[in-house]
């Protein structure tokens, strides 16, 4: 990416609904990263990045049975894992379901991307947003309705080269 600083949105587990709030705040970024259980094609299209970069993974539920092909965007798309590379280092998204038997998933998670400055996860719908060592440990919670503990989130990251700054932003249900 040749910009001196991007903003990235960051979402996850939408299960086929994205709160009106987490869509404003995260159409406002250059690049959006979706950790997946998007269950839809319908929800991908919502998202429109700045600069038009959306990088999406697949999650447990993003299945045949919950996926609407009807739509520009195909579940068969998508990869379980990304990388793409932004001022000051490379951003590494998976889902995290693969690890999630594990004593430490987070562990796991931070090192199966070994030289990451930051690595997203979705699944578990708990907020995180820490520093592990040199590394940012990312996942924003459920953007949806499912399981989003009374409140849809969202993470927005400025990267530069100066450095990395991560803000939570949370979205009361209003049913």
């Amino acid at each position: 990416m040749k910009q001196a600083e991007v903003s990235v949105g960051i979402l996850s587990d939408t299960h086929g609904y994205i709160h009106p709030g987490v869509l404003d705040q995260v159409n406002r970024c250059d690049v959006i990263v979706h950790a997946g259980d998007i269950c839809g094609s319908a929800v991908l299209e919502q998202l429109k990045p700045v600069n038009g970069q959306l990088i999406a993974v697949r999650g447990n539920n993003d299945v045949k049975q919950t996926w609407d092909n009807k739509g520009q965007y195909r579940l068969s798309d998508l990869s379980d894992e990304l990388q793409v590379e932004l001022p000051g280092g490379t951003l590494s998204v998976i889902h995290g379901h693969q690890y999630w038997g594990l004593d430490d998933p987070q562990s796991a998670i931070l090192s199966h991307f070994p030289g990451s400055r930051a690595v997203v996860y979705g699944h578990s719908h708990y907020v995180q947003h820490e520093m592990v060592g040199d590394c940012w440990l990312l996942n924003p919670g459920a953007a949806g309705k499912r399981l989003n503990r009374g409140a849809s989130s969202c993470l927005v990251m400025q990267a530069s080269h100066r450095g990395w700054h991560v803000k939570l932003h949370r979205f009361e249900d209003s049913d």
